[in-house]
């Protein structure tokens, strides 16, 4: 070796990337030591062995993730080697196995897999042939041969084939797969073939490339063979390319070597980022976990805001508090459905406490309360002297008080159509005109209307404007019915209960199962409202620290039985309520988005349709 040639190994050898050089014939010429190193291709360190080769006889141990891939081209039919005469096995299959190379003396013990169980977390194969065990750890991408109190890993990035030969007269390994057995040609195929194998350790010569083929070291994949295609002359090159070499994930650039006119060979610059794909791994975890606790935080701010009010575990809820969590972040109107007693002013409270509004006026006017000839009057006022009985001194409007804060329209569903075609007014410009004055005053507020009708049908009877409806209906929250989440309901009656002591000062009181029973079993109409009142009314008769199915008003307990005889006895009404529900939920989840919940259910347009028309539901 010349000087030249020592200085020029002395620097590759310093740089962090790896360097091939070969010439215009394939041969190699130069590399570095780290491409030995991500290779694996240096001195071996670990267990020792001495060369040789599989013997007739030698128990061969095989955990193969991937039939076929990065163990040399094993094909099934190969596995024959060792026994496994199995037809059913594919190639791709996941094998773990033992078994006596090229003899009949002792059955082989086997396992295998097709890839689809790669959804498992890890696949195991324990035996007492000579006390071997095979595990494949698929999240942590590893294979383990244990023979007896030796154990032999091999890490891997997509496939890997492991093989450990014991050898048959001294009951020891003579052979153990480490990476870079490509280089060395050491798969598995080769050497159950009858191929030889290296020496590992320390003691054991050192594997010189040089002078060799570049495809007797490396596989002929694409990047290997568009490498030697440059050495030989072919024009082209590449900086930073992603690509697999020997089955190892690596960032390479191929540049021409050229002497004048005359191509003299090619250099390949490869980095390993095996490391690199570690990092981003744990990259991924980190954002999972930093998504877990942004969802923990989440459900906190959602308490710290005030939403605790709104309690329940079931999943609906969860997605309410969340829609209500983001309506306060907006100044969109929103739109509150659902029965009465589901909570919907106390949703209205909180959408505004919550909002950057909370320091500003929160009016609330139930529209249905409301005379007709009074409603336009309260809400837009009046200058003075406009009708006979007006205050002397004119009255400010509730739109004109809730400046700069909120204005809470409950019961919107019964406005009449006149007082409907002023209020569009203001929902389309913010501004209006008092009663009798000719001065147009603007308003900013954030209105959330609520209503228990469906505005829909009311729509189709001609009861309620539809570009009324499309100007409140922004961002719509439905409050489901209590028979709807049943699952909330022991929740909702610990919670409450608690809550109504305090209140009463009457000690703490717990529900029996048999009262929770008949909770459970009612419809609850009147929905949250009624249940906290029968449980108020219960808390202040029983004279205990017990509330039993006697302390519950009669119309709760006497139910139950025909209620549930009802059930059972009308089948169809049971399946009736169940797709309601599902419907229902399938609405909420994907944000009355029609389509994603079709798709969801598996059910058509035309009977997705014609059941929200069945059970009115409102979408």
């Amino acid at each position: 070796m010349t000087d030249k040639t020592d200085i020029l190994n002395l620097f590759t050898d310093m740089v962090k990337e790896g360097f091939i050089y070969i010439d215009s014939t394939g041969t190699i010429k130069l590399y570095n030591k780290k491409a030995k190193e991500i290779f694996g291709i240096e001195k071996q360190a670990g267990s020792e062995h001495t060369r040789g080769r599989v013997n007739k006889g030698d128990i061969v141990i095989i955990g193969d993730n991937c039939l076929g891939k990065d163990d040399g081209g094993l094909k099934p039919e190969d596995l024959q080697k060792i026994g496994v005469f199995d037809e059913s096995i594919q190639s791709s299959d996941i094998f773990l196995g033992v078994g006596l190379y090229e003899s009949y003396d002792r059955c082989p013990v086997y396992q295998y897999y097709r890839q689809k169980d790669k959804s498992r977390k890890s696949f195991e194969l324990n035996t007492d042939f000579f006390d071997v065990s095979i595990s494949i750890k698929i999240e942590e991408k590893r294979i383990l041969i244990s023979f007896g109190n030796e154990s032999f890993i091999m890490n891997y990035n997509n496939s890997i084939g492991h093989m450990v030969v014991i050898d048959k007269n001294t009951a020891k390994v003579k052979f153990y797969q480490t990476g870079g057995y490509t280089a060395r040609g050491e798969s598995i195929l080769k050497l159950l073939e009858g191929k030889p194998y290296r020496a590992k350790g320390k003691s054991a010569d050192e594997f010189n490339v040089i002078g060799k083929d570049i495809f007797s070291i490396h596989e002929k994949g694409t990047t290997i063979q568009e490498f030697y295609n440059i050495a030989k002359g072919e024009n082209g090159s590449y900086k930073d390319k992603f690509t697999e070499i020997n089955g190892i994930p690596t960032l390479c650039s191929i540049f021409p070597v050229e002497y004048g006119e005359e191509r003299r060979g090619a250099v390949l610059r490869v980095e390993d980022i095996s490391a690199l794909k570690t990092v981003i791994k744990e990259r991924d975890e980190a954002l999972s976990y930093i998504e877990e606790m942004k969802k923990i935080i989440n459900e906190n701010v959602f308490d710290y805001e005030g939403f605790s009010h709104f309690s329940g575990e079931c999943k609906v809820m969860q997605n309410i508090k969340n829609l209500a969590f983001r309506a306060s972040k907006s100044n969109s109107t929103v739109l509150i459905l659902g029965e009465s007693g589901t909570g919907k002013t106390l949703m209205a409270e909180t959408i505004h406490r919550a909002s950057n509004k909370r320091n500003q006026p929160f009016i609330h006017i139930n529209c249905g309360a409301m005379p007709e000839t009074l409603l336009e009057s309260e809400l837009f006022g009046y200058e003075k002297g406009s009708f006979t009985g007006a205050n002397s001194e004119g009255k400010t409007g509730l739109f004109e008080r809730a400046q700069g804060g909120t204005i809470f329209l409950d019961e919107i569903g019964d406005i009449s159509l006149s007082a409907q075609v002023k209020l569009l007014k203001v929902l389309q410009n913010k501004t209006f005109f008092k009663i009798g004055g000719t001065a147009e005053i603007s308003v900013e507020v954030r209105i959330i209307a609520a209503t228990n009708k469906n505005l829909e049908e009311e729509m189709k009877q001609e009861k309620f404007r539809e570009d009324l409806f499309y100007r409140l209906n922004v961002f719509p929250i439905w409050m489901p019915p209590l028979r709807e989440r049943k699952e909330d309901i022991s929740y909702l009656s610990n919670r409450f209960i608690k809550q109504i002591c305090d209140k009463l000062e009457c000690g703490e009181k717990f529900i029996s199962s048999a009262a929770q029973k008949s909770l459970l079993d009612y419809d609850w109409p009147g929905n949250i409202r009624e249940l906290e009142n029968a449980l108020e009314r219960a808390a202040n008769i029983s004279d205990s620290s017990i509330i039993d199915i006697n302390h519950l008003p009669i119309k709760i307990t006497e139910s139950n039985y025909k209620q549930d005889q009802w059930e059972w006895e009308t089948f169809k009404g049971y399946v009736g309520e169940a797709e309601k529900r599902a419907i229902t939920e399938a609405l909420i989840y994907y944000e009355y988005d029609k389509k994603k919940a079709m798709n969801a259910l598996k059910i058509g347009k035309t009977n997705f349709y014609q059941k929200l028309n069945k059970y009115s539901i409102k979408s």
